[in-house]
């Protein structure tokens, strides 16, 4: 069995291959497209991502089904003849330049995905555009890019730098929450929901020291408190379904918990609705509790009693003085 991990906590190759497919489809319409107009077009919005295999945010203000072309100026629209079931949308992004197109293929280009995340901040929510910013940080890195860390100061030294723009202010905002390090929407989602409910900023698929798999690769885990020596998991489908997956998973599990450490596995259905994700919540703060981390843990159980109305057990009184 191969327990090599070419990107601690990498997405699936599902993952992978739907966005791939997602990535051919856009592309060929787009070329059609490129066909009909009359002068060369810039992609942008989502359909800059999906040409460049980020996942769209699943709550977008914007028709989606749509492809999206971006003009400096009002005059600078192109005139386009119309392909059945392929709708265009023009929109106006003053702040272009030649170093922010992207060249996809065959004549088809994108807008840089820093531009497309400031584009887009207006139609998006605050938790959705911190969701993208992972998502594109993400993607960058496995093209190649070296450091995910110098990747967050350059958008947010791209964001500061960047003329007035509407939406400006949503992405400083939601630069404070945007995380190098985190390979799918799903742990961005458990991550941003579980900080709601008072739990800590924990370190994002970070590899834990001194701990191996018997290869020799090394173990990550979806987010940790090394400190306390708490780790969340995030199981996804083929957690449970490829038979590879779920061996590694159980001797990473085994070694990790032979180490002293605590893990919590959380599937979809913890993450379904606010009630489940503040149930997953106050698990979490009991087991940081467990460790020593009484002062975030108070509140995270006080964040669960407003949210729930449900008090706390005698368990919770005796570990944590509310």
């Amino acid at each position: 069995m191969n327990d090599y991990e070419p990107i601690p906590g990498e997405p699936t190759a599902t993952m992978f291959q739907s966005l791939e497919q997602i990535r051919r489809q856009t592309l060929q319409r787009c070329t059609a497209t490129v066909g009909q107009s009359d002068r060369q077009l810039l992609f942008g919005m989502t359909t800059a991502l999906e040409l460049q295999g980020v996942p769209v945010p699943s709550h977008c203000n914007l028709d989606t089904a749509a492809l999206h072309v971006t003009v400096r100026t009002r005059s600078g629209r192109p005139h386009i003849r119309p392909l059945k079931s392929v709708p265009v949308i023009v929109h106006i992004w003053s702040h272009c330049t030649p170093q922010s197109l992207i060249h996809i293929s065959n004549g088809v280009h994108a807008l840089h995905v820093f531009h497309v995340w400031a584009q887009l901040s207006p139609y998006l929510s605050t938790e959705d555009l911190v969701v993208l910013g992972d998502s594109i940080l993400a993607m960058l890195v496995r093209n190649g890019a070296p450091d995910a860390d110098k990747l967050y100061l350059e958008l947010q030294r791209f964001i500061k730098e960047m003329p007035p723009f509407r939406g400006k202010s949503i992405c400083r905002q939601a630069m404070t929450l945007v995380r190098p390090n985190v390979w799918s929407p799903a742990e961005s989602s458990l991550r941003l929901g579980v900080q709601r409910h008072g739990i800590p900023d924990g370190r994002c698929n970070v590899v834990v020291p001194g701990i191996t798999f018997r290869s020799g690769a090394a173990i990550s885990l979806d987010i940790a408190w090394v400190e306390f020596k708490v780790g969340v998991e995030y199981d996804g489908d083929h957690h449970r379904t490829d038979k590879v997956q779920w061996r590694r998973d159980n001797e990473k599990r085994e070694r990790l918990r032979a180490h002293g450490w605590i893990l919590i596995i959380v599937t979809a259905q913890n993450l379904i609705d606010e009630m489940s994700i503040a149930e997953l919540a106050l698990r979490i703060a009991r087991r940081l509790a467990e460790r020593g981390a009484s002062r975030s843990s108070q509140s995270a159980l006080r964040n669960w009693r407003g949210s729930t109305g449900i008090g706390m057990t005698e368990d919770d009184r005796r570990r944590i003085m509310l």
